[in-house]
């Protein structure tokens, strides 16, 4: 009798436990029916405008409910700002041009990022109900794991992704949509180390900026570590990890999208055009202003949106004409903030006055500090 009770007690204990795993096993089969089918796109191009006008088609064009894009793209050299940064703030802008770096924004936030083909960009798509930029990076450093088991890669409370808990390797940025969501982020894989510090060198001085700053990191390229790491391994560890998550929507294989092509994405091109025009590129920037003195002249430029709001002149007493002085700042205010602009205005100002020998120094002074403002 009491084996009977005994065996009963264990056979309920059993059902009690097999009815339990059914519900969770139910329960994980209803959730994984839940995630949506997954793509992964890699670009053909190397145009970092092409690429970015590719995400904005995506995050416009694109439903989002069923189907999650992943988007793999790099770019020949260029420097990325966020949407809401100065570049005259982030990077070396004569540099730049002298070195044929593009300079682009991007329609996420973040920071200043440095691109050439050493390193992978990595877009995720989603529902905006489904962002999670979190889970994209573990994704991304599970894949590496899986791969190179032997570097120790990890997340920081930044949303970074860092090497041995201390090097920078990847830097995250976002955009929130009505709809659609993208979370995007670098991987530095064999990055140009000495032009990226080149191009991001800051040699503005005397600027006063509320625009969004960069934090500055110490980086480092995963392949210092392991020598076998490289783009096409990466992006396949990436897409083999990508489609384990979510189920394929055709085959799971990368396929290639030549951003580029109107037919395929149409409205594309003009994207593009946008995103490489000085208004946007330097026409978004937040009021800043730039001081430049010498002895007792001295010059502030204020700028709106990447043209000139205000100039104020200050001499000493008597040294210059008032009336020429505003007539300066009349004939300045309102032009693009760049030096072939103002070089232009200011010659048109200079070549129609006849200065004396006691203020004419001081004109070349006002016209130095002036140019020496703008790239």
């Amino acid at each position: 009798m009491i084996l009977y009770e005994a065996g009963c007690t264990m056979m309920k204990q059993v059902c009690s436990v097999l009815r339990f795993y059914a519900v969770s096993n139910t329960r994980n089969l209803h959730q994984q029916s839940k995630i949506p089918q997954g793509l992964v796109y890699v670009s053909t191009s190397n145009d970092v405008f092409a690429n970015l006008a590719f995400e904005d088609w995506v995050h416009d064009n694109m439903c989002l409910t069923h189907t999650n894009v992943l988007f793999l793209w790099r770019n020949n050299p260029a420097v990325v700002i966020g949407r809401h940064q100065n570049p005259w703030s982030e990077c070396n802008i004569n540099k730049l041009i002298l070195s044929n770096i593009q300079l682009a924004r991007r329609r996420s936030g973040g920071g200043t990022v440095y691109h050439d083909l050493g390193n992978l960009n990595c877009t995720f798509f989603t529902d905006r109900s489904q962002y999670n930029r979190r889970h994209n990076l573990e994704m991304m450093v599970a894949a590496l794991k899986g791969s190179w088991p032997n570097i120790h890669v990890s997340i920081s409370n930044r949303d970074d992704i860092l090497l041995e808990n201390f090097y920078k390797i990847s830097g995250t940025s976002a955009k929130l949509g009505q709809s659609v969501a993208y979370h995007h982020f670098t991987l530095m894989l064999s990055v140009k180390l000495p032009r990226l510090k080149d191009a991001l060198h800051v040699d503005m001085t005397g600027l006063d900026s509320k625009a969004t700053e960069s934090i500055r990191s110490t980086v480092r390229n995963l392949c210092d570590v392991d020598t076998s790491i490289n783009h096409r391994e990466v992006i396949s560890a990436l897409a083999k990890e990508y489609y384990s998550v979510h189920k394929p929507q055709e085959q799971s294989k990368l396929y290639y999208v030549d951003p580029t092509d109107e037919k395929s994405w149409p409205g594309i091109e003009d994207m593009k055009e946008k995103l490489k025009s000085w208004k946007w590129v330097f026409g978004k920037s937040p009021r800043f202003s730039v001081e430049r003195c010498e002895g007792e002249v001295s010059v502030v430029i204020h700028t709106y949106q990447g043209r000139i709001e205000r100039i104020d002149i200050n001499t000493p007493p008597d040294a210059v004409d008032a009336n020429d002085t505003e007539e300066l700042v009349t004939i300045l205010t309102g032009i693009r903030f760049w030096s072939s602009d103002i070089l232009e205005a200011l010659n048109s100002f200079l070549n129609t006055r006849t200065f004396t020998r006691e203020n004419q120094e001081t004109w070349k002074t006002i016209e130095h500090l002036i140019m020496s403002t703008a790239i």
